[in-house]
């Protein structure tokens, strides 16, 4: 079946089930009113009847009910909400594939000056209709950090066949893929209401958390039980008028003091472990999940393997912290001065987290690290499993006369009835591909598709074509030249300094060792310039990139 037939198939089922249990959750709504005002109602009749044991009984059999209604109405509410995550699961790939980019999220901000960068933002690899919205929302910072490296950094060709491998795999789990997508929307549900992901800055204080020393004193952690334990006995016992109210007013005049000694410097724990965790602390059930994935491929079993088994896994391990985060976050309602004071809540607290510290605080790192590659492996194998045309791009390493050579190629942002294919060869070092044509003929369409085709290819994905292959390449383009009138750079000037970066590039990459040939792709050279000056300053520029053996593409008008 085609993707977009099973993600309808898909859609279709999960709406089925979806009315089935609104069915469900309205008359367990209705229920629940019935059992409570039942159950007022038989106690406040047996008061007024001469039949008042049975009437009372039947109030305690309807409240009853009434709490075993309340547990199944929170797993019918739980299986719902499930179901709305696998339908925007749904949506978002049928928008994918449609490119319906007003239908997806918005990818993460990337805090990158895509005008300085040698081909980001020229080939629309982040921001709105973009690669990056493309693939599967990434939700964690080690997760889109890593992903973001994979797209704008290239990568040795092993590595990048071993995350293909990985990616094949995923893609063809499409189970796999909606469970984890399905976590991960509960999660952020689970998480504060508008809060905006955090940053690999936030993340580091978490895991410098995890590496730092400290502990509870162990008189204060046996103070802890035994003054609150002995403010509940001279409490009971001025009730049962065996002692005045002084003893007790002494015992909590003594934790109020343990408390404002302790309290500040404990709570302080509290809130650097919080640090970078309102993203990850949520996301047990997608560690659990892929806790039971059975991974074939090399790079998967590796990363799954490090999230460990049974009771010392990572999905184990974060469900305790957020529990004891969320016993942490007390300290934000009003009911905090008075459980600090009565139970010295702080150092209950500390002690928790820091007793997770010890037994875990070293594996967190590595668990944080193989869910992020993990999460980015996902995201690209969306774009496989979108896309099951599309090719694997081969490597081919160690020639004397390295090529880039495509089939059908075309450009993967653009949606299947828009996207035409074109055969493409650069190469061998020594040559330029000269494209030209009328305006809105397609030359930085393909120029784009070119460029796309290596940053997938080097990342581990398919790409938009019947069959390419590619040496490892560093690569550069010069297409979106921007003035700035804040900087005081004319258009002109913006042109010949990308121009001159680019000439950099070619240096670097003749001295590389061993081999990685620039590829290069320049359109419209010196648009800001007449045409004379533009042909003799084009000649010279592409003769120097000849004599430093790149490959690449040039558009121009000029047919001189």
């Amino acid at each position: 079946m085609d993707p977009e037939g099973r993600y309808r198939r898909r859609g279709e089922a999960l709406a089925s089930t979806r009315e089935i249990l609104e069915t469900r959750n309205r008359s367990l709504s209705r229920w629940r009113a019935v059992a409570v005002l039942g159950a007022l109602a038989l106690w406040v009749a047996g008061d007024l009847t001469p039949w008042g044991t049975p009437l009372r009984l039947g109030a305690l059999l309807a409240a009853s009910a009434f709490v075993g209604l309340v547990v199944l109405h929170r797993r019918v509410r739980g299986r719902l909400r499930r179901v709305e995550a696998g339908e925007t699961w749904v949506r978002q790939g049928l928008a994918r594939l449609n490119r319906r980019w007003d239908h997806l999220p918005a990818p993460a901000p990337e805090a990158l000056d895509a005008g300085s960068h040698p081909f980001a933002g020229d080939l629309d690899v982040f921001g709105p209709a973009s690669l990056a919205s493309i693939l599967a929302p990434v939700h964690t910072s080690p997760g889109r950090t890593l992903l973001h490296s994979w797209l704008l950094r290239s990568s040795e060709p092993e590595e990048a066949l071993r995350r293909q491998e990985a990616v094949r795999e995923l893609a063809a789990d499409w189970d796999h893929r909606e469970a984890v997508a399905v976590e991960a929307a509960l999660a952020a549900q689970r998480g504060p209401t508008g809060q905006e992901p955090g940053s690999a800055r936030d993340f580091q204080a978490f895991l410098d958390w995890c590496h730092g020393q400290g502990h509870v004193p162990r008189w204060l952690a046996a103070a802890a039980w035994v003054l609150p334990g002995l403010l509940a006995l001279a409490v009971a016992a001025q009730l049962a008028g065996l002692a005045s109210a002084g003893g007790w007013v002494l015992v909590l005049a003594v934790q109020a003091a343990v408390a404002f000694r302790w309290g500040r410097p404990l709570q302080r724990e509290s809130a650097l472990a919080s640090k970078g965790m309102p993203e990850l602390r949520f996301h047990h059930g997608v560690l659990a999940v892929w806790e039971g994935y059975g991974a074939r491929a090399g790079l998967l079993s590796r990363e799954v393997g490090r999230l460990g088994r049974g009771t010392g896994s990572a999905s184990r391990a974060l469900s305790r912290l957020d529990r004891l985060l969320h016993l942490a976050d007390v300290r934000h309602s009003s009911v905090y001065p008075l459980l600090e004071v009565g139970l010295l809540w702080n150092v209950h607290v500390a002690r928790g987290l820091l007793g997770w510290r010890r037994r875990h605080g070293t594996a967190a790192e590595g668990w944080m690290d193989a869910m992020g590659r993990l999460e980015a492996l996902s995201a690209m194998a969306a774009v496989a499993g979108d896309h099951p045309d599309w090719c694997w791009p081969r490597f081919e390493e160690g020639q004397d006369d390295p090529r880039f050579s495509a089939v059908g190629l075309g450009h993967p942002l653009l949606g299947p009835s828009a996207c035409v294919g074109n055969d493409v060869e650069l190469g061998p070092p020594g040559t330029v591909l000269l494209v030209t044509g009328s305006n809105m003929s397609g030359k930085s369409t393909l120029l784009r598709s070119v460029g796309l085709a290596v940053v997938m290819a080097e990342a581990g994905m398919p790409v938009c074509a019947s069959r390419l292959s590619l040496p490892p390449v560093r690569l550069f383009t010069s297409m979106r030249v921007q003035d700035s009138l804040e900087a005081g750079v004319s258009y002109f000037m913006a042109e010949l300094l990308r121009l001159k970066a680019l000439l950099d590039a070619a240096e670097e990459a003749e001295g590389e060792t061993p081999g990685r040939p620039l590829l290069y792709l320049v359109d419209e050279i010196l648009q800001g310039t007449n045409s004379e000056e533009r042909r003799v300053a084009g000649r010279r520029l592409i003769r120097h990139l000849l004599r430093k053996r790149a490959l690449g593409a040039v558009t121009t008008h000029d047919l001189e």
